[in-house]
């Protein structure tokens, strides 16, 4: 998982954000709305959660990692967790739900051609222009403010 290379596609720039340490939540905002905003539709999602079945993790918590560990690519290992998972709403809610844990997370669609990718507190992301547009509207003006172009 971790040797995964993005694919990024050729007609769509890419953006970073990098949300605001104090802000727990802006990461995963900023995440669902990329993923509301793409015209391309999200299909899978490459995790490696630092959270495992000997990890202690009660409630929703729990429930995310045996949602995620009921998915046949995913592995869920003593520390941590592993693999491939169809983005469906039950598996986004999974991912949401342990969005703190998450190490590398990497969303692509039915061409395995990168759509988002959160890593090292920082998403990164293609959209056409028009979708970009959509995304600043949808997006709290603090976050719109840390969208960078990459080159």
């Amino acid at each position: 998982m971790t040797d995964t290379v993005p694919a990024w596609p050729d007609d769509e720039p890419a953006y970073r954000l990098r949300p605001p340490a104090a802000d727990e939540g802006a990461g995963l905002d900023a995440l669902a709305a990329v993923l509301d905003a793409t015209p391309r539709g999200p299909s899978t999602a490459v995790v490696r959660l630092a959270v495992g079945r000997r990890t202690d993790v009660v409630g929703p918590r729990r429930r995310a990692l045996e949602t995620l560990s009921g998915v046949s690519a995913v592995t869920v290992h003593d520390d941590r967790t592993t693999g491939i998972a169809p983005l469906t709403g039950e598996c986004f809610e999974a991912i949401a739900t342990l969005f703190t844990d998450v190490d590398r997370l990497l969303v692509r669609d039915d061409e395995d051609v990168a759509i988002a990718e959160w890593r090292d507190e920082t998403l990164r992301f293609a959209l056409p222009d028009a979708a970009v547009e959509a995304l600043q509207s949808d997006l709290d003006g603090a976050l719109v403010d840390r969208i960078e172009p990459l080159e």
